[in-house]
């Protein structure tokens, strides 16, 4: 077991979360062609829940905690972890792969149930022995608090969780405070856990490059104050005081600005941070999240006008979209950047295709669900919409199988 667990280097680890990457957008496939044709033997309900819960832990998680380790232990792509980390990854693995088996065979049950308990509870063994570690780090102070606070909300996203739980054992059937635990756990995950780990990676980086951003400790003050009050942009429809709903105005706005100061600071440095990107790929993946990032805090802010929060929740087209915005337009995309511009795995000519083949088909998604919502608003039919839908995730898995396959390839020296 000793020997297997040193041999994890960390490019396995990543290759091997890119497969999770693959596995979790040909759950998304199959969603799509159960709209198209009868597939008996796929539950729709059953197979998102995978498709979700495997998203979350086994990709994004796996790979965000890997990045956490790497950066605060300064290993390089060949190394292994401390023996403790390898332990946690590995039972997250497992973990995860148990919520995959389980939800696509019963849904919530007991056994799909056991596994999420088990994935939060690694959350939190991980939580607290990075916090730790963390602490006797020597990463600048700005990292640091990055760092911090994203697994202070990793903990915190929980919450939802168990109190949806507890709705469910004592039998409530409010739906609307089923619907706000749900959106408790997913604001603290993506606004949370994963938006303050990018955020600490890519200021990491820019540490090692040399490249000082002007703003950086207002940026992360403002974002770390307003996280929690933002969760009721989430709870729009729970007819808030007006006393909340001023608050929560000046959040919005405040968390508008700071991600604008942070493009300001950015483009005071771009000639300085355009000569240390490495590849080409990698540039345009910094990009695209940018704009996918400028896009989702726009919304953001509009989504405080009641009469059109209430509209984009009430069409699931639209919060879908926005999730995947999210999910893939930013955190995917910079997962990607940060692991080809510090080498993790190589960059080529099969991966840049890959890659490019995955960005266009995002795209597309997006494109397809905001036509999907808009017409939902405004009455009207446009056909063919599901087909779309379903051709991009062909694209999508297809990319996601060839990038594996690519990194695979070109990290086969490392394999043998």
């Amino acid at each position: 077991m000793g020997r297997f667990l040193d041999n994890l280097t960390i490019r396995r680890w990543t290759i091997i979360g890119l497969l999770n990457l693959v596995l979790v957008s040909g759950f998304g496939l199959l969603m799509r062609f159960k709209v198209l044709m009868p597939l008996p033997f796929v539950e729709q309900k059953q197979i998102m829940h995978a498709h979700s819960h495997f998203a979350f832990s086994g990709w994004l998680s796996h790979v965000l905690m890997l990045l956490f380790v790497m950066v605060i232990g300064r290993k390089r792509g060949g190394d292994a972890l401390p023996r403790k980390y390898q332990l946690i990854l590995l039972a997250n693995l497992v973990v995860s792969y148990g919520m995959l088996i389980t939800f696509t065979y019963q849904g919530y049950g007991g056994y799909s149930i056991f596994f999420s308990t088990l994935s939060i509870l690694l959350s939190y063994v991980f939580a607290y022995t990075a916090r730790r570690d963390l602490r006797v780090s020597d990463l600048s102070g700005v990292v640091r608090n990055w760092l911090s606070m994203a697994l202070f909300f990793l903990v915190l996203s929980s919450l939802g969780t168990f109190y949806l739980a507890y709705l469910v054992k004592t039998g409530n059937v409010d739906s609307r405070l089923q619907l706000a635990a749900v959106y408790f756990f997913l604001h603290f995950q993506y606004n949370g856990w994963f938006f303050f780990m990018c955020m600490g990676l890519a200021n990491h980086w820019l540490d090692q490059e040399g490249v000082q951003l002007r703003y950086r400790k207002r940026v992360f003050q403002i974002f770390a104050w307003a996280c929690i009050p933002g969760y009721l942009l989430s709870v729009l429809w729970y007819n808030l005081p007006m006393w909340l709903y001023v608050g929560l105005v000046i959040v919005v706005i405040f968390q508008l600005s700071a991600w604008t100061l942070w493009l300001h600071a950015i483009r005071q440095q771009l000639k300085k941070i355009r000569s240390r990107i490495s590849v080409s790929i990698v540039a345009w993946l910094f990009c695209a999240v940018l704009l996918a990032a400028s896009i989702k805090f726009l919304l953001q802010t509009l989504s405080v006008i009641p009469s059109l929060s209430s509209l984009a929740y009430s069409f699931r087209p639209i919060v879908v979209g926005y999730l995947h915005l999210v999910l893939l337009g930013i955190i995917t995309f910079f997962i990607l950047a940060f692991i080809f511009q510090t080498q993790i795995v190589a960059a080529s000519r099969k991966v840049n295709i890959a890659v490019i083949g995955f960005m266009l088909g995002v795209v597309f998604n997006e494109l397809l669900l905001l036509l999907q919502g808009a017409g939902g608003i405004l009455g009207i039919f446009i056909p063919h919409i599901p087909l779309g839908l379903g051709a991009v995730a062909v694209v999508l898995f297809i990319s996601l199988l060839g990038l594996w396959w690519a990194v695979v390839y070109e990290s086969k020296k490392d394999l043998q």
